[in-house]
């Protein structure tokens, strides 16, 4: 290959894995110094091509901004940046150290979370009430806002330097990280969002409760921006910088908060056209009849081009262009895939790799067969993300199914149905009903009543026309096993290097109690048998059963914990 054109070899090379690309530096003396004469010009390219940079003019201390402290530290060549982003792959790939760090600063009664990994906070609010911000690093209180103030349970949504909470009232506030703040876009807030008394008067009682007297001093402070109402009742939103939704029982409110102004007014979002699978036979029919409506508002989520609904009988996806429903996903209707990927009950062959805090699941993969009449059993999505490249969905049901949509915009046409681009993902039981979803970074991230979950698909297997399987890789963190616990999250995140949750830290397993562990995990795999149940309700339809034979137990804290996979913490 040497004697290649250098151009045709240095394209070649940024192809290649990195462990190939460290051995042919040592393969012989004419690839030592072809490797280390072009090493700049070898890695920048692969850091295009494996998606570190998305462009190739920037240079690399340009490139390293892309990333936070915690995820590179301090790089100095493009070699550097490109093995530690590679070996933050393999620690989420359970092939590299990862640990559990325990944020105690965040408190004991933690609900929502949120993580600036650049900025280096983790934001709360809490059961009692109240918004906490704490340094990633050291657990420090960085600024808060008291529980008169925030109530209990609220939930918080972030973005790009904007915190975003509900009021008692439904009001939705939103307040502006003190750095980034701007007097000139201040004064474009629209007057019926201008904060009000109320939160000028709290904000100046928190900056002099925490120091807000300079730009540097002000890391993790915020100050009161916009206040947004809604015309009606809202039940769910979700923030997408720089668009806010909220959902009310029939209508879809679409604000952009850096104005505070009402964009966007989606109505009758209740009723719908149920037409994604074709061949409806008469049962369905008869379900479609009883099923109509989309039902209580469980998730939104919004995109630069869609809105899209968890109700308790469809996952419906409206046009933000148009304002109008573009498709259907039912979930009675079953199969909802051809594929159904599912764990093995055989405990993994490898053992976990030593000092990850990963196990790599077997997966069990099968083609189901469509059935001419569709099955009728009654479930709900409860959450739903889109990708970051906007082209797959991720949705979340009850009964710990993960349905992945790949390319989901192909299932606008006509031609196309949902089963063929989708695949269908039991986590665990199906008797213990699943609690929270993110996804970031390619990574999907669940969490059921039996566990915590990373799946890693492989998009193009997923968009490989014929009869391969999918292939997805799926991980479980065996110390976050305890039931109880699992039952009791109430917020997962995901950033470039951890996944955070709020946990009960009396019932983390130490080194010294291998038992417990055990237990947990025998728990585990013996769930893997369970078969799904239902039972039939007033107008005929079996619905999903779910922790029936789970014990209401609730935990007697809540703290963050996050589960890290930088390369090296403190790197430099």
């Amino acid at each position: 290959m040497l004697s290649l054109p250098t151009e045709l070899s240095l394209s070649i090379l940024s192809y290649l894995p990195f462990e190939t690309l460290g051995d042919l530096s040592v393969l012989c003396h004419p690839w030592r110094r072809f490797m280390k004469t072009h090493e700049n010009t070898i890695y920048h390219q692969a850091a295009l091509s494996h998606g570190y940079v998305s462009l190739i003019g920037p240079t690399i201390e340009e490139a390293a901004r892309r990333y936070s402290q915690r995820s590179i530290g301090s790089v100095n060549s493009w070699k550097d940046l490109c093995l530690k982003r590679r070996r933050i792959e393999r620690n989420w790939s359970g092939i590299g150290p990862s640990k559990i760090t325990v944020h105690q600063g965040t408190g004991k009664n933690v609900h929502r979370i949120k993580v600036d990994e650049k900025a280096e906070y983790i934001l709360t609010t809490s059961i009692t009430g109240g918004l906490l911000v704490t340094d990633l690093q050291d657990d420090r209180v960085l600024w808060s806002l008291p529980d008169s103030h925030v109530r209990p349970y609220a939930h918080c949504e972030y973005g790009e330097g904007f915190v975003i909470f509900d009021y008692i009232d439904g009001s939705k506030e939103v307040w502006r990280h003190v750095p980034d703040w701007n007097d000139e876009e201040a004064a474009a807030v629209v007057s019926e969002a201008t904060p009000t008394p109320r939160q000028l008067r709290v904000s100046r009682t928190a900056a002099e409760r925490h120091g807000t007297e300079s730009i540097e001093s002000a890391r993790g402070h915020f100050r009161p921006w916009a206040i947004l109402r809604s015309p009606l009742t809202t039940r769910a939103f979700r923030f997408s910088y720089p668009t806010l939704g909220a959902a009310g029982w029939d209508c879809i409110f679409l604000w952009d908060v850096r104005t505070g102004t009402l964009i966007q007014t989606i109505e009758q979002i209740q009723s719908g056209e149920h037409n994604n699978g074709g061949g409806a036979q008469d049962q369905v029919a008869a379900a479609m009849t009883a099923l109509d409506l989309l039902g209580d508002i469980n998730y939104i989520e919004v995109s630069e081009k869609y809105v899209i609904l968890c109700g308790s009988h469809f996952l419906r996806l409206f046009s933000r262009a148009t304002g109008r429903f573009v498709l259907d996903i039912c979930s009675w209707k079953h199969p909802l895939s051809m594929w159904h990927l599912s764990l093995s009950p055989h405990r993994p062959t490898r053992e976990a790799w030593n000092g990850a805090s990963l196990v790599s699941q077997e997966v069990v993969c099968r083609r189901v067969p469509m059935p001419e009449s569709p099955e009728v059993v009654i479930d709900e999505f409860i959450a739903v993300h889109i990708s970051s490249c906007g082209s797959h969905l991720a949705g979340l049901m009850l009964s710990s199914r993960l349905i992945i949509i790949h390319d989901f915009e192909r299932a606008l046409q006509p031609d196309v149905k949902v089963v063929d681009l989708s695949i269908e993902i039991q986590l665990g039981s199906p008797c213990l009903s699943s609690r929270y979803l993110a996804f970031e970074n390619g990574r999907i991230s669940v969490v059921t009543k039996t566990g915590v979950y990373i799946i890693q698909p492989d998009w193009l297997s997923l968009s490989a026309e014929g009869d391969s399987p999918p292939k997805v890789s799926i991980y479980r963190v065996p110390v976050l096993g305890d039931t109880s616990c699992l039952g009791a999250v109430s917020c997962l995140q995901v950033t470039d290097t951890g996944l955070f949750l709020n946990w009960d830290t009396d019932f983390l397993p130490t080194e010294d109690n291998d038992g417990a562990l055990e237990l947990m995990n025998n728990a585990f795999y013996n769930t893997l048998s369970d078969q799904r149940r239902s039972a039939s309700v007033g107008n005929g339809f079996p619905v999903t059963l779910v922790d029936i034979d789970e014990p209401d137990l609730d935990p007697e804290s809540s703290t963050v914990i996050s589960i890290d996979f930088m390369p090296c913490p403190g790197s430099s």
